[in-house]
């Protein structure tokens, strides 16, 4: 049975590269009509890396004519379904430019986005190619709110997830300062997110994270910054449960809060005191 396996596989070898070697030569030796239409041969076979071979040199021989839209289009398509979104790119948002009003433009509008969505990066890394995805999408809609249903559904799909993504990069862009101990950042940051995003499914742990910030601020203050410090403490305390009442955080904000009252009520009584005294003197 092994045996049989490997003289299969090298059957199947010797077979794939005669057709390679068979393609190569027609590559070569074929006048543009002839590539043109071997070109959309190995597109329909699925031989999408031959029709990018084929399809290139007659770009320049079709310009202008009928077929300028066509071959102009299924170039780049076979660039995107052989795996190589980077090139179908360049080459759709070239399309979409100088043939808006093909009967290809709104699938190549489409396949544009799809190209800068397979780019798209998890929120940990860089969004510019989220962004970028971002406004192609909102494009593609905008230009065809009649056009094809399915696709439709799945630009506004992604464009839900891709949102998401950034919701979630700006929300870990700030628990970084945290996790640093960068506190007076990390209260900042968080501050720009909610304001960024108010519906941040992140909200509670944001405003959570901010507490916990200003509270570890304070405490790790010279003693003479403490009692300001511990008063926002109290300030983040009171915005934290009027959203969040009821909570997952409550027994450590609780702790916290009473830490910081403890704090600013004895830096009160010691204010007090010192003042009784200078009055004394």
């Amino acid at each position: 049975m092994k045996k049989i396996g490997i003289i299969t596989a090298l059957f199947v070898t010797v077979i794939a590269l005669s057709s390679c070697s068979k393609y190569e030569k027609l590559l070569k030796k074929s006048d543009n009509e002839t590539k043109y239409k071997l070109g959309m041969e190995c597109y329909n076979k699925g031989k999408y890396r031959y029709a990018t071979k084929f399809f290139e040199p007659v770009l320049q021989y079709l310009r202008g004519t009928e077929r300028d839209d066509s071959i102009n289009f299924y170039f780049p398509k076979a660039y995107y379904l052989s795996g190589d979104p980077y090139t179908a790119e360049y080459y759709f948002d070239m399309f979409k430019r100088t043939f808006p009003r093909s009967v290809f433009a709104e699938e190549a509008t489409y396949l544009y986005a799809a190209c800068l969505y397979s780019q798209s990066h998890r929120p940990e890394l860089d969004q510019v190619p989220t962004i970028k995805c971002i406004t192609a999408l909102n494009e593609y809609l905008y230009a065809y709110p009649n056009g094809n249903a399915e696709q439709r559904k799945k630009s506004e799909d992604v464009l839900n997830e891709l949102q998401q993504r950034l919701v979630d990069k700006s929300f870990l862009s700030a628990k970084l300062y945290f996790k640093i101990e960068d506190y007076r950042s990390s209260v900042e940051s968080f501050k720009n997110h909610l304001k960024d995003y108010p519906d941040s499914n992140h909200r509670e742990e944001a405003l959570f994270l901010i507490l916990k910030s200003s509270y570890l601020y304070a405490t790790h203050s010279k003693h003479d910054k403490r009692r300001e410090r511990y008063q926002n403490t109290i300030d983040e305390y009171l915005n934290f449960t009027s959203e969040f009442p009821v909570s997952n955080y409550k027994k450590e904000v609780e702790n916290m809060y009473a830490v910081a009252v403890k704090a600013t009520q004895f830096g009160s009584k010691s204010q007090e005191n010192s003042d009784q005294e200078k009055t004394n003197e």
